[in-house]
C-alpha cells in the first residue's frame, strides 16, 4: 500500500476507532513498517517475555519477513497495517513505540494514546528538521504526521536534549533522556565463537574479531580500505599471522562492494546475516568506521575504534553535521595502509581518554534500559 493511500485510509478509519483505545496493547514498528529491529526490536521482545498484562503486536507489512517471525516467536505477535482491519487494530492500541516512521500515518493521533519515538541512534548526523536536503512539503508532512504526534522522544544523554529537540520541533519537556532498547545487549555476556560460528559455522581460529561499518553514500560509490597503498594479500597476511577476524557491514545497497575483499579472514555481515548488529557489538574487540553513529553505542564497551573519513568534506557538507567531527571521534584516522595496520595493533592511551570523554557526552545510561522504560510507561497508563 503506498504512504498516500495508507494515509487517507488512517484520517478515515480514525473516526470509528475507540475513543480510549486499550492502553494494554502496545505496538511496535521500525523503519517503513518492514523491518524488524532497532530499538523498537529489543523493547518489544523484553515486554513479550516480560510483561503478560501487556498485549504486543510488532507491524510487519513485509509477508516474507512476517512468516518468518511468525514461525519463530508465534503468530499471535506480527500484524500488518496494509488493510482496513490492520490499521483499525493499532488505532484501537493505546501505546507504540516507534523508531522511524508510525505503524499507521495520520494526524492528530497521538490526542489519546501514548506515541514514544524510541529513534534509532545518538544524531552525529542532522536529522529529521535539521536535514538540509529536507523539501518544504516534506517539512509540513513531517510536522504534521511526525512532530504533533510524539507523546516522547528518547535519547542518551541530557547534553542531546536541545538537539533533538530541535531536530523534531518539539518541546525540550517532550525529551525522555531513558536510553536505547537496542544497548541492553551490550551489558550481559555475548560469546564471539558462538555467535559468529553460528553465521560462518567454518570459520578459521581467531584471537580477536573487528567490525568494518562505513556509512552509506548517496553520491557515489564507497571505496573500503581507501588507501593508495593497499594491498590485499599483505591484508590477509597480516590478519592470517594476528589470528584476527574482520567483518565488514556496508549498507544493503552497497554489499556488492565488499565483494572483492572477502576471503578466509575477511566475511561480510549484513543483514541477511545479522539484521541488527547493536545487539551483538561487544562481540568486537575493535570498531572501524567512517561517519556512523554506530560508533556512538560501540563507546559503551570502552574498546578501540579507528575513523576513515577520506571524503569527509564531500559527505559532511552534503548532509551537515551536528558536531565538530575531529571533537567527537575518539580514535586514530589513518591515511596509508601501513599506520592502518598498526592502529590495528596498537592502543594508544590518548584514545583511551577522549573515549572517556565523548562518552560521557553522548552516553548517560549504562545499564539495561528496557524494564525502566516500561516502568515509566506503565505507570502512566495505569494513573
Amino acid at each position: 500500500m503506498s504512504k498516500i493511500r495508507s494515509l487517507v485510509l488512517a484520517e478515515f478509519l480514525k473516526h470509528f476507532a475507540k475513543k480510549k483505545p486499550d492502553p494494554y496493547i502496545w505496538i511496535f514498528s521500525s523503519t517503513d513498517n518492514r523491518h524488524y529491529n532497532y530499538n523498537s526490536r529489543y523493547l518489544f521482545e523484553y515486554v513479550k517475555d516480560n510483561l503478560p498484562e501487556i498485549t504486543p503486536r510488532f507491524v510487519i507489512n513485509d509477508p516474507v519477513l512476517r512468516q518468518k517471525l511468525s514461525d519463530e516467536y508465534g503468530s499471535q505477535y506480527f500484524i500488518e497495517t496494509e488493510s482496513a482491519s490492520g490499521i483499525r487494530y493499532v488505532l484501537n492500541a493505546g501505546v507504540w513505540f516507534t523508531s522511524a516512521g508510525l505503524p499507521a500515518y495520520a494526524s492528530g493521533l497521538g490526542k489519546n494514546r501514548l506515541i514514544i519515538n524510541l529513534w534509532h541512534g545518538v544524531p552525529l548526523k542532522k536529522i529529521a528538521l535539521l536535514d538540509p536536503n529536507l523539501k518544504k512539503m516534506a517539512r509540513v508532512y513531517f510536522r504534521k504526521i511526525f512532530s504533533e504526534n510524539y507523546t516522547y522522544v528518547l535519547t542518551t544523554s541530557h547534553a542531546l536534549v536541545p538537539l533533538m529537540a530541535e531536530s523534531f520541533d518539539i518541546s525540550e519537556n517532550l525529551i525522555r533522556v531513558w536510553g536505547q532498547p537496542r544497548n541492553d545487549g551490550m551489558f550481559q555476556p555475548n560469546d564471539a565463537a558462538s555467535i559468529l560460528s553460528g553465521i560462518y559455522p567454518e570459520l578459521p581460529e581467531f584471537e580477536r574479531t573487528i567490525l568494518y561499518a562505513p556509512t552509506f553514500r548517496d553520491y557515489g560509490q564507497i571505496r573500503l580500505f581507501p588507501f593508495d597503498d593497499f594491498d590485499l594479500n599483505q591484508m590477509e597476511a597480516f590478519l592470517e599471522e594476528h589470528k584476527m577476524l574482520l567483518f565488514i557491514r556496508t549498507h544493503i545497497a552497497e554489499q556488492g562492494s565488499a565483494a572483492p575483499y572477502l576471503g578466509k579472514r575477511i566475511r561480510f555481515l549484513g543483514n541477511e546475516q545479522a539484521e541488527d548488529v547493536t545487539g551483538i557489538l561487544n562481540i568486537f574487540d575493535c570498531l572501524i568506521t567512517d561517519y556512523s553513529s554506530i560508533y556512538i553505542d560501540y563507546l559503551l564497551t570502552d574498546r578501540p575504534m579507528i575513523f576513515l573519513p577520506y571524503d569527509r568534506n564531500e559527505y559532511l557538507n552534503g548532509r551537515g553535521m551536528n558536531f565538530d567531527y575531529d571533537e567527537v571521534t575518539p580514535g586514530p584516522k589513518p591515511d596509508t595502509f601501513q599506520s592502518f595496520l598498526d592502529a590495528l595493533l596498537t592502543e594508544d592511551s590518548h584514545w583511551k581518554t577522549e573515549r572517556d570523554r565523548v562518552n560521557l557526552l553522548f552516553n548517560e545510561i549504562h545499564d539495561p534500559c528496557s524494564a525502566q522504560i516500561c516502568e515509566q510507561i506503565l505507570k502512566q497508563i495505569q494513573q
